[in-house]
């Protein structure tokens, strides 16, 4: 809640989407952040906690207006699947969900990411000044002599955290978010109560020279939360491990001695010695586990996300005749693209 900027903020939501496809590109416009404002007195939440039997708490669910949602996305569903009884907002979804969920216990959506809560904590304090500093200046003076800090560091699990990239200690910033993130490894998500907060860069490039001012209502805006790269740790948990899985199922133990055998063939014995079609096949099968290895290099992928919101929190919550987006206001964010 922002009730104390805006009375008409007291139920307060941020909703990020981001482009599977283009989500690691510096600066704005892979990310748009949405928000929408509600006075504690609203048409959908009682005004209070108190659990009184006469106060409808289903106001804002979808069931309560006859509003089905898709069952794969989550969206306005259009229609009911006769077969499988459930609503779907597209024919892609509705095959997607019979493929892989319909009759299974097992049930897994290669569009949906793993949902997962978000536990809230405050960031521990450094242990020791002093020697963190100490360490810092080390690291710098090791990186201008040539030596690659990282190899007196333990940084896989953070690593592990960060998806699949490492972080390198060429630059000053990213030696500061390696030794700052130290604290909570597995932080998905650094939050700035009441917008005081400094911004948490993983590297020294690629930051905004300045933030656009609220164009509702020509306010200052402020950093109010980063999404941290840690965060595609769990989001793509369930899919690398499918992923995994199916791999290990590319070529039958037949195929994997055939091609072992090919490829000796073809890399000791003289060209003209090597059948054509033998040659073909094995650059076939060759490339097509090349291609299996490497799908997953398009999947999801950032930096740092800094999100920067209307410290005001300013809108009441109504539609809007001027645009598109109803009821939410949309906010600005910048992405760091991975070292």
């Amino acid at each position: 809640p922002a009730d104390q900027v805006n009375t008409h903020a007291y139920h307060r939501t941020l909703y990020v989407f981001a482009c599977s496809s283009c989500s690691a590109n510096a600066g704005e416009g892979s990310i748009r952040v949405l928000r929408c404002n509600l006075p504690q007195e609203n048409d959908f939440f009682p005004a209070t906690c108190t659990e009184t039997p006469d106060l409808n708490w289903n106001l804002h669910q979808p069931f309560t207006h006859m509003v089905s949602l898709c069952e794969v996305c989550g969206q306005r569903g259009k229609g009911k699947c006769p077969l499988q009884k459930v609503s779907f907002c597209s024919r892609e979804h509705q095959k997607e969900y019979k493929k892989y969920c319909f009759g299974k216990e097992d049930k897994y959506l290669p569009s949906v990411y793993k949902k997962s809560e978000l536990v809230v904590d405050e960031e521990p304090p450094p242990t020791k000044e002093k020697e963190e500093a100490e360490k810092r200046e080390a690291l710098i003076e090791a990186q201008e002599e040539g030596h690659d800090p990282d190899e007196d560091l333990e940084q896989e699990d953070i690593e592990e955290m960060m998806g699949k990239h490492k972080i390198g200690s060429h630059d000053p910033a990213t030696i500061y978010f390696k030794e700052r993130v130290q604290r909570a490894q597995d932080q998905c998500l650094r939050y700035f109560t009441n917008w005081k907060g400094e911004e948490l860069w993983i590297r020294s490039d690629s930051t905004p020279k300045e933030i656009p001012p609220c164009p509702y209502c020509g306010g200052e805006r402020r950093c109010e939360f980063q999404i941290m790269p840690q965060m595609l740790f769990y989001l793509l948990e369930d899919h690398r491990k499918r992923e995994q899985e199916s791999k290990k199922d590319i070529l039958s133990v037949e195929d994997k001695h055939a091609l072992s055998v090919a490829s000796e063939i073809v890399e000791y014995s003289a060209p003209e010695n090597v059948p054509p079609a033998l040659k073909d096949k094995h650059d076939e099968t060759v490339e097509k586990i090349k291609k299996s290895l490497l799908e997953s290099n398009n999947e999801i992928d950032w930096g740092v996300i800094s999100v920067y919101t209307c410290i005001q929190s300013c809108g009441e919550g109504e539609l809007r005749d001027d645009s598109d987006l109803g009821a939410y206001q949309e906010e600005y964010a910048w992405v760091q693209p991975p070292p």
